[in-house]
Order: C-alpha cells, then sequence, then structure tokens
C-alpha cells in the first residue's frame, strides 16, 4: 500500500527516466496497421483484377481482325501438291457491328499455281442493340473499377477509423484510472481522518477504511496492469512490440500527437455524390441503358462479291446483297446473287426470300413491359429513398458535430482552468501551505482535462471519417 500511495502522490508529476517508454508516432503506427491488414491487400488485388477485365472487354468489344490459313491439304506422291484457304475477317462492333471477310482458295500442283476462288462480304447493322450492348459493356467494366478503387479508399477510411476508435479506448481506460486515483486520493484522507480521530485498530471504522483504501489501491494496480496488456495488444496490432514495465508512469503511454483536424462541412458535399443516392441512379441510368438498347424492330444489310474457278481457265464472278428484319416475331429475309458473265456465256440473277413467324413473341413482348414498368418504378423508389436517408443522415452528423464541437469548447475551458489552480496548488505546495496530496488531486484533475481533450481529437477525426464514408469522389 506505500508504494500505491506513493505512486499516487508523485508518479503524477515525477518521470522516472529508468522505466520511460518510448511510444512510437501515431501517424507511424496508423501507416503500418493499414499496411498489414489483410482485407486491404484482398481488395487492392481486387482493384487490380477489375482493371485487367476492363482491358479484356476493351479487346473484345473492340476492333477485331482474324488471319487464317483454314485447312491446309497435302497430296504425298510423285507430283505432290497442297491446297491453302487464306482468309482475313474484320468487325468493327463501334462502326454498328460492321464486318469484312475476305476468303480465297489457291492449289499448287505439278509446280502450277491456279487461283481456285475467292469471296468477300460485308455486312452491317441499320437498326440493332449491338453498338448499345458494346457501350453498356464497357460502361460496366469501367463501373467495375471505380467501385473497386471506391472500396479500397472505403476500407482503408474504415480501418483508420477503426485504429483511432481502439487508441480511444486506451485513452478511456487511462481517463478511468484517473478517476481511480482521485477514489484512492479520497479514500486515503478518510483512513487518514480515521487515524487522527484516535480509532483502535480494531474498531470497524478503521477496518472499514482501510479496507476502503487497500479495494481503492487494487482496482488502481488492475486498471494499470490492464491498460499495459492493451497497450501491448494495440501495438502488436499495428505490427509492433513495445516492452511496458509494470512500474511505468501510466501518464507516459499518453499519446500527445493526436493530429488536430478541422471538421469536414457535410454541406460541401453534394447531394448527387451520396453512396446511396449515386448507386441508386447508377443503376437506373444503366438499367435505362439496356431498356434503350433493346430494339424489337431490328434491320441489318449484307453484301459481297465471289469469284470461282470452274476448269482452271474459265472463272465465274457473282455479286449479292441481301437484307433481313425482324419485328414482334415476325422475321423477313431476302437476298439477290447476280452472277457476272463469263467467258461469253450469260448467267440468270437468282432471288432468295425468308419469313419466320413466331406467335407468342408479341405476348412475351407485352409481359416484358409491364415488367420494365415496375422496375423503372422501383428504380425511382430506391433514389426517392436515398434522398431521404441523405438529409436524415446530415442533420444527424450536423447534430453530432454540434457535440463533438462542444465538447472540445468544454474540455478547454476546464483544462486551462485545472490548468491555472494547477499553478496555484504548486505555488502554496512548495510555500508549505498545502499537503501534498491536496497538489496531486489539483495534477490529477489537469489529467484528466489533457485526456478528454485528446479524446475529442479522435473523435473529430472519427467524425471526418465517417461523413467521407458516406460520399463517392
Amino acid at each position: 500500500m506505500k508504494r500505491t500511495i506513493f505512486f499516487v502522490f508523485l508518479g503524477i508529476f515525477v518521470i522516472d527516466i529508468l522505466f520511460a517508454v518510448e511510444l512510437i508516432p501515431t501517424s507511424q503506427l496508423l501507416a503500418s496497421y493499414l499496411e498489414q491488414d489483410s482485407d486491404i491487400k484482398n481488395l487492392a488485388l481486387e482493384l487490380q483484377k477489375a482493371k485487367l477485365n476492363q482491358q479484356l472487354t476493351e479487346i473484345d468489344k473492340g476492333f477485331n481482325i482474324k488471319l487464317s490459313s483454314d485447312d491446309m491439304t497435302f497430296v504425298l506422291g510423285d507430283n505432290g501438291s497442297f491446297t491453302v484457304k487464306p482468309g482475313v475477317s474484320v468487325t468493327i462492333p463501334q462502326l454498328n457491328n460492321l464486318g469484312v471477310n475476305l476468303n480465297s482458295q489457291m492449289s499448287v500442283a505439278g509446280g502450277k499455281t491456279n487461283f481456285d476462288s475467292a469471296s468477300t462480304s460485308v455486312s452491317v447493322d441499320l437498326i440493332s442493340s449491338n453498338k448499345s450492348n458494346r457501350d453498356i459493356s464497357l460502361l460496366e467494366a469501367e463501373r467495375k473499377v471505380v467501385e473497386a478503387e471506391r472500396n479500397l479508399t472505403s476500407k482503408a477510411v474504415e480501418k483508420e477509423k477503426t485504429f483511432y476508435k481502439n487508441l480511444s479506448t486506451i485513452l478511456s481506460t487511462i481517463s478511468n484510472i484517473v478517476t481511480k486515483k482521485n477514489s484512492l486520493i479520497d479514500d486515503y484522507n478518510s483512513f487518514e481522518m480515521i487515524k487522527l480521530q484516535g480509532y483502535a485498530k480494531t474498531s470497524p471504522s478503521y477496518i472499514k477504511a482501510e479496507m476502503n483504501l487497500l479495494s481503492s489501491e487494487h482496482e488502481v494496480d488492475a486498471a494499470i496492469h490492464s491498460l499495459i496488456s492493451d497497450y501491448k495488444l494495440f501495438y502488436l496490432n499495428c505490427g509492433y512490440d513495445i516492452n511496458i514495465p509494470e512500474n511505468t508512469d501510466f501518464t507516459e503511454l499518453i499519446p500527445e500527437d493526436i493530429p488536430q483536424v478541422a471538421a469536414v462541412d457535410i454541406t460541401s458535399y453534394k447531394a448527387e455524390n451520396y453512396t446511396q443516392i449515386e448507386s441508386a441512379v447508377w443503376t437506373q441510368t444503366i438499367n435505362q441503358m439496356s431498356r434503350d438498347a433493346s430494339k424489337k424492330f431490328t434491320l441489318s444489310a449484307n453484301g459481297g462479291y465471289s469469284y470461282k474457278n470452274t476448269n482452271g481457265n474459265n472463272g465465274t464472278n457473282s455479286i449479292n446483297a441481301g437484307l433481313s428484319a425482324s419485328y414482334e416475331g415476325l422475321s423477313l429475309s431476302a437476298g439477290v446473287n447476280v452472277p457476272v458473265s463469263s467467258g461469253g456465256k450469260n448467267a440468270s440473277p437468282s432471288v432468295t426470300v425468308g419469313v419466320a413467324y413466331v406467335p407468342t413473341t408479341a405476348k412475351k413482348n407485352a409481359i416484358s413491359d409491364q415488367l420494365t414498368q415496375i422496375s423503372i418504378e422501383q428504380e425511382q423508389m430506391k433514389i426517392n429513398s436515398a434522398y431521404l436517408s441523405y438529409e436524415s443522415a446530415v442533420r444527424e452528423k450536423q447534430l453530432k458535430l454540434e457535440d463533438i464541437n462542444w465538447d472540445a469548447e468544454t474540455n478547454q475551458k476546464n483544462y486551462e482552468m485545472y490548468s491555472a489552480v494547477e499553478k496555484e496548488m504548486l505555488s502554496y505546495y512548495k510555500n508549505g501551505l498545502i499537503s501534498e496530496k491536496d497538489y496531486s488531486a489539483a495534477t490529477i484533475n489537469t489529467l484528466q482535462s489533457k485526456v478528454k481533450g485528446i479524446m475529442n481529437r479522435i473523435d473529430l477525426i472519427v467524425y471526418n471519417d465517417e461523413v467521407k464514408a458516406m460520399f463517392v469522389e
């Protein structure tokens, strides 16, 4: 008990160099805490995956070209020969799915090369959803990258918030120790009063006062032991080890480098950047693009030219063109092939027409229209709900900031008052006007206000993190 009483009166303002603890800067602890977090590492990898998938989508939906030889046939024998069918195909989705195909066949036999056939064709979508679907795919791939970046940033902010909350919990323990020390001083004064009043050691009053003092002493020791354990665990979570002897002055464990930040003005953020609103609007936008891209009427055209060498000397040429359309289950196609005269022979053109009809398509489209209308209403409801959530969240944060500012102002006034009282008490103590325990009580009050002021700084950092998490860039 003598050790604790001495610690109460002297340990608060006397630094023991032998047991001084060197704290790692808070910014360094935070950086290490974030660096080794597995969630952040995983989200960083998810961001890399999203960027790579975006590149794949851009390749798939961009300019595509294919070079091929098709099957090459080799005939073994005295007059060895081979046949090859080289071809080129090009697709440009951004130009209404424009496609160009070139194919030919060549053969070599007996040292002689023959050009057997060639064809070229062009196709294009006049009215279709292909180009719009391509744009949607690119936007969705880009959105996944944006969301992956946001998830990484949000997780980092969340982890920073957790870090400071853990640190605030430690400061709460320190504040609790300070409170217990005040109680210990009161119990010590009560016990001294009992002794001065001449109570016998066996009297109930003496025993009760002594037990209260011993109990308070034990509570202080237990709280300090718990603080040291919590501090070591906190450092381990940040990737560091810290040696804290049991007889360390607990005031050395108060981190005084907590940054003082200015409060984020929540009204400076645009409502449309509120996470719920932005997400709901994006969903509505991309869904509406998909609905607009869905065409009930489609129209495409194609045309081409072909050449075929039938007897090694004379060749035939033909030109072909066609249209295809569909609407509400009805499909129409028409094509024309016009042979070009060759070798003095005239050939007749030919026309091909096709019709197909699926009666259930119109009924299914009508039901789909009703489902679409319901989806539109639901999307708008989500947007409206998000705006209501935004208004409520903004008001809630404004009230919370008012409380934080009020606490900061109150803590500052108390700290200034207790600091002034402590200086006066120190003067009185040096002049022998007050006892050591009276001066210790004044010191404890100043320390308590100091700890609360640091905790208030953390509250403001956490508040800023919470506001930032509410909005997207």
